[in-house]
């Protein structure tokens, strides 16, 4: 999913949940981690790119799938759990539970918008890409012929 829409559903979110619980620091906590969960395409554009990074590449490569390799160590369906685990050990404090409905939420939405049939919904789990050596086309085979694919 794109970050404009992504920015759109965080918002509504993070402000639903200012509105219901009145609380910033669950709605701020949501906000950030349904947002910037997404720095971690930028380790990945590195990893292959290389310096220097630029903007206009990395929204280019990232929307045209031209990974080799793909790793995104906070898109995993793991880290709902752990949050969840925490949130429940710390009584629900704001701030966990916030991080964990705004990666919940982004999660959900990167499955829904980006991945063409059920059965893929395991290339979101940080095990299952690791053990398939984090290949691009092996955890997203559906997504070989965007036409933008290149191999390097």
């Amino acid at each position: 999913m794109k970050l404009p829409y992504h920015a759109v559903a965080t918002v509504t979110i993070s402000g639903i949940l200012y509105m219901t619980f009145k609380s910033w620091g669950l709605a701020v906590s949501s906000f950030i981690a349904g947002i910037f969960i997404d720095l971690d395409h930028i380790i990945d554009y590195l990893r292959e790119n290389g310096r220097p990074f630029k903007i206009k590449n990395f929204f280019r490569i990232c929307h045209q799938c031209q990974f080799n390799k793909v790793i995104l160590i906070w898109h995993g369906w793991e880290w709902i759990g752990l949050l969840a685990a925490a949130a429940w050990l710390t009584d629900w404090n704001p701030w966990i539970t916030g991080t964990l409905i705004g990666i919940t939420q982004h999660l959900l939405l990167d499955a829904i918008n980006s991945i063409p049939d059920l059965k893929s919904l395991r290339s979101y789990s940080l095990i299952w890409r690791w053990k398939k050596d984090f290949d691009f086309d092996t955890l997203f085979p559906k997504m070989k012929n965007i036409k933008y694919r290149y191999i390097k």
